[in-house]
């Protein structure tokens, strides 16, 4: 029990400066006090930028749409449109052709056989005699 009086003694007397102790001279209760029974305001902060952007104004449809058109078709445009749109039609027509020169081959083709069937069916009849 003697252990716990020589600590309460020892914490009554003052400690090293900025120590952090009970006792460095400094009232540490009565600050306490008056802060816990304050709240913290909240505060509005006033600017002369309320309500604006950064960004550009935004601007009705038709003029979006006007200006993608002109950007679509410029010379010097960001995405190459038009030299893609005349790539894209040459693909298209190239297959188109290659299709049309397909079905001719297989009407000729179709048109021989026929020949070739109609020939066989004559020197069948011719050399049969009697069908």
């Amino acid at each position: 029990m003697k252990v716990n009086s020589t600590n309460n003694e020892e914490n009554k007397k003052p400690g090293p400066a900025g120590s952090g102790e009970q006792g460095t001279g400094q009232n540490s209760t009565g600050a306490g006090e008056s802060r816990k029974g304050a709240t913290p305001r909240l505060v509005e902060r006033v600017t002369a930028l309320r309500g604006q952007s950064i960004a550009h104004p935004r601007q009705p449809k038709s003029v979006l749409r006007r200006m993608t058109m002109s950007d679509i078709y410029d010379k010097d445009a960001e995405i190459p449109y038009v030299k893609f749109e005349a790539a894209a039609r040459d693909l298209i027509c190239s297959l188109m052709e290659r299709q049309d020169r397909m079905n001719e081959e297989i009407f000729y083709k179709m048109n021989d056989l026929a020949s070739r069937v109609g020939d066989l069916e004559e020197g069948r009849t011719s050399e049969g005699g009697g069908e």
